[in-house]
């Protein structure tokens, strides 16, 4: 005879079978419903397409196209001439009504800049201010401008989240790409702003651009490009070799309305600063040189002390340490916690002004 046990199993496993059963039909007959278009209805590509535009239409009124021209001078021969940059083209986002817009820092020194946008209206702008820690400038015209950004949350944004750019270039058409976050990352030339990393392609004239979620809000400018060659194989063909991977890293636009906001007021953007050279130690971060009648100088920091904490916070890096002085405001006091001699002990910093 079957053990009661056993038959009880028995049910169990029959009723999760034809359950399985029932749930893969179910499933099968759903795709069939949603993904093969029939008379009179869109399948799922044609409704998200839908869905895109959309998106992309919402967010283009605030990308602007800037122009920045530079005067050659007429004396150097026109072979000499053309070695200089003339005009360099890129974008910008719009911040407010009074118009201000947000964009990148520039390759050349301007000696003009103008602004395009979305329904093609040209018009002059000057720069009134730039944070060379975060690559941000900001730029004032004298028109009042009808759209402004729909900020959305860039703490939100993270590994997985999908994203669009738009960006500029040449023509009259924007530049529009779609990709996937990677996640966050801080680059030793931006220190001071924790950048959005996105596997998505980017085009010149892209800098200063547009990142938009899938609301349709703005999450992000578009920084820079890192180029990672591939690795030298002998058995790849000449042009394989010569491909490259590039990563868009992009400012999340709590940063850029920040740093934009400190630039409208004070033309600039206050950062502390402590006046020390470094090293990377096993511990923390080696000092150097003390700056004579830096902040460090006059609370008693030495060569050869090893920086572990900031604020109660651990430093282990140049980047990091650097990141966390250039966002402290200056004259805004700060635990440094010391490794000197075996021993450890705190100070407190007045900072100064970068």
């Amino acid at each position: 005879m079957v053990p009661e046990k056993l038959k009880q199993n028995q049910k169990i496993n029959a009723k999760f079978s034809i359950l399985y059963k029932l749930l893969g039909i179910s499933t099968f007959i759903f795709l069939i419903c949603v993904i093969t278009p029939s008379f009179g209805q869109e399948n799922v590509l044609q409704l998200l397409e839908k869905e895109f535009k959309k998106i992309v239409t919402t967010a283009r009124p605030v990308v602007v196209k800037v122009i920045a021209s530079q005067n050659t001078p007429a004396q150097l021969p026109p072979d000499i001439r053309k070695i200089f940059p003339s005009e360099n083209i890129s974008s910008g986002i719009i911040l407010d009504k009074e118009g201000h817009i947000a964009t990148t820092t520039f390759d050349m020194v301007p000696s003009k800049i103008e602004v395009v946008f979305n329904n093609n209206k040209k018009v002059p702008a000057k720069i009134i201010g730039m944070d060379d820690l975060t690559d941000l400038v900001v730029l004032k015209t004298d028109n009042k401008l009808p759209m402004q950004v729909k900020k959305g949350d860039s703490d939100k944004i993270g590994m997985g989240s999908w994203v669009f750019t738009i960006g500029s270039s040449q023509g009259e058409h924007p530049i529009i790409s779609f990709g996937i976050v990677s996640g966050r990352e801080t680059l030793p030339a931006h220190p001071c702003a924790e950048l959005i990393k996105i596997n998505v392609p980017v085009s010149p004239g892209n800098s200063g651009g547009a990142i938009v979620n899938t609301s349709g809000e703005i999450v992000g400018m578009i920084l820079a490009v890192l180029t990672e060659p591939n690795e030298f194989n002998p058995l790849q063909l000449p042009m394989q070799m010569w491909n490259s991977q590039n990563i868009t890293f992009a400012v999340p636009i709590e940063t850029v309305k920040s740093v934009a906001t400190k630039i409208i007021k004070h033309g600039k953007v206050p950062r502390g600063w402590l006046g020390v050279d470094i090293e990377i130690s096993n511990f923390g971060v080696f000092v150097t040189r003390v700056v004579k009648n830096s902040p460090a100088h006059k609370s008693g920091l030495l060569p050869r002390d090893i920086i572990l904490e900031f604020n109660n916070a651990p430093v282990k890096n140049y980047t990091e340490l650097r990141r966390r002085v250039g966002t402290a405001s200056p004259n805004t006091e700060v635990i440094l916690k010391i490794h000197r001699n075996g021993s450890e002990q705190n100070y407190t910093i007045k900072l100064g002004e970068r």
